[in-house]
């Protein structure tokens, strides 16, 4: 909360001047990060000439809620900043490279939704995926389990951070059915789940291939744009699991690929660029991928990256593919589903889910040794090798399939019979999509309502 102009002015004299000596130093401690955090800005942030004006107290602030006042709060052109953060580092691993603190984890990831039999005004929880050898995973925790409370408590709005992290705890949880056409609730039980801990989230979580009406189609849910299980900038661990699995694919040579990133939010741009390496038409290969367009202070002005022709070994030159995206799709994959059309055609390039975020900038990290966090602005614009980056709205899916509209039991990922999957199987084995057409019936998701995905800090298109 700000303190009011005149107490901190007095208070401010006061500190300076108190017992006739100078404690000029000493103010000068309480506003040095806000300070520091404004002359970066007024640098390298994308929207430095359209930054708010600040007033004495606002240098008072925390480091995040300085920045909060400053960022660019849109026009009539273009969108407000929601994307600049500044993360606290963790002091056990500043001399790895690696800031952001590694949070334990129950190891699964929710959305809250209305209750979807329409029968009580209760929120649940319902589990979108659950990271193996994590205490949800051994607690028998499932894709598609719904949670109605957490040692008794109903879930809410409000305590929903509890599903996130923190001691031993008993949930309950339900499954639903249908019972005359309508949605009901089935199997209630209690799962004990250990106390949450650090578990690597890989983000290749299903890789697989399936043989469907005389086609080969290959499967791949990437969950994030991540380099290794610390996630620091120089690991290659991720990138070493990504030939393993694109020379297998390619081993195999599918006729079809299916890309799932529904709930991929983003990661490091380099990631992105080794991903679109091996996905992209061959004759790609040594061509722009990306460019950064920066703010005019900054030069050059324009940086590209090119896709890499390291890595034709793995490239699948690939002519078309299939993108399941939903909400959460942003930055980083919507940078990948931008840059391959120019080389594939929009008409080949199919989505399939929801509209996307919209996240069409990129953030760069900056810190000093004495600071304890880390500030990461956006600093550019992310176009493709056409000059295009209008996607600040969201990228519209080519066949809209929302899970949010489905009142029926989520299919672990990677079941053919999942419904995003099946879908799309079936639209490349005879160009229909069953549920193409699906009413949205009975569950319901509103903007008031919070995930795990959002709840984290916010990741954005990540410069090394």
């Amino acid at each position: 909360m700000k303190i009011s102009r005149l107490i901190l002015y007095i208070f401010s004299t006061t500190l300076i001047y108190s017992c006739g000596v100078d404690r000029t130093y000493e103010f000068e401690e309480m506003t040095n990060d806000d300070k520091w955090i404004e002359g970066i800005m007024q640098e390298h942030y994308l929207w430095y000439d359209n930054m708010s004006e600040t007033s004495f107290d606002d240098y008072f602030a925390t480091a995040d809620e300085f920045l909060q006042t400053i960022m660019f709060k849109g026009s009539t052109s273009e969108k407000a900043d929601q994307y600049s953060y500044v993360v606290v580092k963790d002091s056990s691993i500043i001399n790895s490279g690696n800031y952001i603190k590694n949070k334990s984890t129950y190891g699964f990831d929710f959305e809250l939704i209305k209750d979807p039999t329409q029968t009580t005004a209760h929120t649940l929880a319902r589990v979108l995926y659950v990271l193996p050898n994590s205490p949800a995973y051994e607690a028998g925790l499932k894709r598609g389990d719904w949670i109605s409370e957490v040692m008794g408590e109903r879930v809410t709005n409000d305590n929903y951070a509890y599903l996130m992290d923190g001691y031993a705890k008993e949930f309950t949880v339900r499954d639903i059915t249908s019972v005359d056409g309508e949605p009901a609730w089935i199997n209630e039980r209690k799962i004990e789940i250990q106390a949450s801990r650090k578990v690597e989230n890989n983000p290749f979580f299903v890789d697989t291939t399936y043989t469907v009406g005389g086609k080969k189609i290959a499967y791949l849910v990437y969950n994030k744009f991540s380099t290794g299980p610390d996630d620091n900038s120089k690991d290659t661990q991720y990138l070493n699991n990504m030939k393993q699995i694109f020379s297998k694919f390619k081993g195999e040579a599918p006729s079809e690929f299916i890309l799932d990133l529904r709930y991929n939010t983003g990661g490091y741009l380099t990631c992105a660029q080794e991903l679109a390496s091996m996905l992209a038409p061959s004759t790609a290969l040594g061509k722009t991928f990306l460019t950064l367009k920066y703010n005019d202070k900054t030069t050059p002005q324009n940086v590209s990256y090119d896709f890499i022709n390291d890595l034709s070994a793995y490239n699948l030159n690939l002519k078309k593919i299939y993108i399941l995206t939903s909400s959460f799709t942003a930055s980083a994959s919507e940078a990948v589903i931008n840059c391959l059309k120019p080389y594939m055609g929009d008409d080949n390039v199919i989505i399939i889910g929801e509209k996307t975020v919209g996240k069409n900038v990129a953030l760069e990290p900056f810190t000093t040794d004495n600071l304890k966090f880390v500030l990461w602005p956006v600093v550019a614009y992310v176009l493709n090798s056409n000059g295009s980056g209008d996607y600040s709205t969201g990228i519209n899916p080519t066949y809209a399939i929302s899970e949010r509209s489905y009142s029926g039991s989520l299919l672990p990922l990677g079941d053919i019979n999942e419904l995003l999957l099946k879908n799309t199987i079936s639209l490349i084995t005879s160009g229909t999509m069953p549920d193409y057409t699906m009413s949205k019936v009975n569950v319901q998701g509103t903007s008031e309502l919070k995930s795990s995905i959002s709840l984290r800090n916010p990741i954005g298109f990540k410069i090394k």
